[in-house]
């Protein structure tokens, strides 16, 4: 699954030649979930970033409600369902902090193959290629900037969604 035409396809890594994505294609292995299993638990520290191969996976929040009188429940909201036919990738920001913690948790849907970066050997790469470190961070800049004008405009719905609930 990691063919170079393939991987030549994922936002991340647009504008490196082939040379460079085989660089990187070196240093990420194969992983599968099965369907049902947690990839990734929000709050978890992380070292790796993960590439969705194949499969589906689900983004989900836990979200704990607190109401006066009542006790306090939690419940996992889902936010976000990934495919592997959109070419995504997840966990990008334990390419930027060490350990990072985990904002999410990310379910496999289906039986997902994955293919896993860590942050290590990308790190080591990038020393010894600054033209990809300079590429892909600056692709995921791009993809960390897409998301975040979703989630405020998501944020913005919710808000007054919230307002106006709360004014009747």
């Amino acid at each position: 699954m990691l063919e170079l035409e393939f991987l030549k396809k994922f936002p991340i890594f647009t504008g490196l030649s082939d040379e460079k994505i085989n660089k990187i294609k070196s240093i990420m292995r194969e992983i599968e979930y099965p369907g049902g299993s947690v990839i990734i638990r929000d709050g978890d520290r992380g070292e790796e970033m993960f590439i969705l191969l194949d499969g589906d996976v689900e983004i989900s929040k836990q979200m704990t409600i607190k109401m006066e009188n009542y006790e306090a429940s939690s419940k996992d909201k889902s936010l976000l369902r990934l495919s592997s036919k959109f070419h995504a990738c997840f966990g990008e920001m334990a390419l930027f902090e060490e350990k990072s913690e985990r904002s999410a948790t990310v379910s496999a849907v289906n039986k997902c193959k994955l293919a896993i970066m860590s942050s290590q050997d990308f790190s080591k790469l990038v020393d010894s290629d600054f033209e990809i470190g300079t590429i892909v961070f600056r692709n995921l800049a791009r993809i960390i900037s897409e998301r975040l004008k979703r989630a405020n405009k998501d944020i913005l719905k919710l808000t007054t969604a919230f307002v106006l609930a709360v004014e009747k």
